[in-house]
């Protein structure tokens, strides 16, 4: 019973909302907090069998990709800081690029091993067979940046590699959101080598980021960005959407 109404869950109901937001684009962006307010009073309205069937989970790992090469095709990237359809979505001193740079011949390689590595680490505690990274781009936040909350409806998982960081500041970082009260957190540990799995109790989670630390959790959950106060004056990040492949 609960294998089926976890496949009923994933298969469908992102899938749903996924066809909602291709055939009504312009509702989606006139109304943009109702629409998403809407969603999430029908999807947690009975929050006992949300929670039974996936309570929500964030995954931590520090990985060297070679985040120096990554930053040189970022800064040298044809479209950096044009206009684009995230410029005035409200955020404050933020830049993200298209929401396509997994299908650029520079960031394909990246998108490809984040891809890899997700799948190695994090299959088998969601009991999934197989996750496919389906969008990536790249966020430059200025020291003063400030991106409100939000969350990814159009997808399974969420996640962010961190590229250039500043963690003097422990109010800076990725602040995220759950209804729940309570997480389950997978962090690697480098000196047992081995995923460890901890229970966070609170209404939001706060992650302050290390250079080449990355980050993965349910795209559902709400998540916001302070990063007021770094020292860094180019925060660099990579985030990207996943969905599960059944």
């Amino acid at each position: 019973m609960k294998n089926f109404l976890k496949f009923i869950y994933f298969k469908f109901f992102f899938r749903l909302n996924a066809q909602i937001l291709k055939f009504i684009p312009n509702f989606k962006k006139k109304n943009s907090a109702s629409f998403d307010k809407f969603f999430k009073k029908n999807k947690y309205l009975n929050n006992n069998l949300v929670t039974f069937l996936k309570r929500p989970k964030i995954f931590i790992f520090n990985h060297d990709f070679d985040s120096k090469n990554i930053i040189n095709n970022i800064y040298n990237y044809e479209d950096l800081f044009k206009i684009n359809e995230f410029t005035y979505s409200g955020n404050k001193e933020i830049y993200q690029s298209e929401h396509n740079l997994n299908e650029k011949f520079f960031f394909k390689e990246i998108s490809e091993k984040i891809e890899k590595f997700i799948n190695y680490n994090i299959t088998k505690p969601l009991n999934i067979k197989k996750i496919n990274l389906i969008k990536m781009w790249f966020v430059i936040t200025k020291n003063s940046g400030i991106m409100n909350k939000h969350c990814h409806l159009n997808s399974h998982l969420s996640g962010v590699f961190y590229l250039k960081t500043d963690n003097q500041n422990p109010e800076s970082g990725l602040k995220i959101f759950t209804p729940f009260e309570e997480i389950d957190v997978y962090r690697y540990n480098i000196n047992s080598r081995k995923i460890e799995k901890s229970i966070f109790r609170g209404n939001h989670y706060l992650f302050v980021p290390k250079n080449n630390d990355l980050v993965v959790f349910d795209s559902y959950l709400e998540h916001s960005v302070n990063n007021e106060g770094s020292k860094t004056n180019d925060r660099i990040s990579l985030p990207f959407d996943l969905f599960f492949k059944t």
